[in-house]
């Protein structure tokens, strides 16, 4: 059975095959991105995301077991689920060398809107070091009305893996996690060994 109901936010290069590997390890998963003719690929079965071995393959077996779906609705997937994992890109300007958070605040803001209390919510984006704790963290609880360490579960836990390798990437590098406050760190932890035990 089924431990976690896990929304997957950004289903790219990274996101996709996380999410397949997530419903490989028996959970149900919810795959959100904001492009339909993504979403429409996933629940047809299909990879968009070519250049990851064996994915393809997952994806339709993950559809056809009933343990996929994919949406465009972030905030509806974020209600049923109880952790959420945001995987969306952020990008670097190349000349002024700053952030641009736009895509990830968005994703954000959908996320809070579905929060209920004791959700887990992990970002396994790479981002500059405080982020989580200082921009995302009283982003969710201004849309949530939730208080991160007391409501729901806050973690930071950075993907090291690379396009074109990433389910062997994923077996042999130890999973760097940081719950923002002591309360995050426990179920962030539960839920990596659960998802990686299979």
């Amino acid at each position: 059975m089924s431990e976690y109901t896990i929304a997957v936010v950004g289903l790219g290069k990274i996101g996709l095959p996380l999410a397949a590997q997530f419903a490989q390890a028996g959970q149900h998963v919810i795959g959100c991105d904001i492009n339909p003719e993504v979403v429409a690929s996933i629940n047809a079965g299909h990879s968009h995301v070519k250049e990851e071995p064996g994915l393809e393959e997952l994806v339709r077996d993950a559809v056809e077991a009933g343990r996929l779906t994919a949406t465009t609705n972030t905030t509806e997937a974020v209600r049923k689920s109880n952790v959420v994992v945001i995987i969306v890109p952020v990008m670097v300007d190349e000349a002024s060398h700053e952030v641009d958070f736009t895509s990830i605040d968005a994703a954000t803001t959908a996320v809070a809107a579905g929060l209920r209390p004791d959700t887990l919510v992990i970002y396994e984006t790479t981002l500059p070091v405080g982020t989580t704790r200082t921009r995302f963290g009283p982003m969710l609880e201004r849309g949530s009305g939730l208080q991160v360490g007391r409501d729901l579960f806050l973690a930071f836990s950075p993907e090291r893996v690379y396009s074109g390798r990433i389910f062997s990437d994923r077996h042999q590098h130890t999973k760097v996690r940081a719950g923002v406050t002591v309360p995050g760190s426990e179920p962030a932890t539960r839920f990596s060994k659960t998802v990686r035990a299979h």
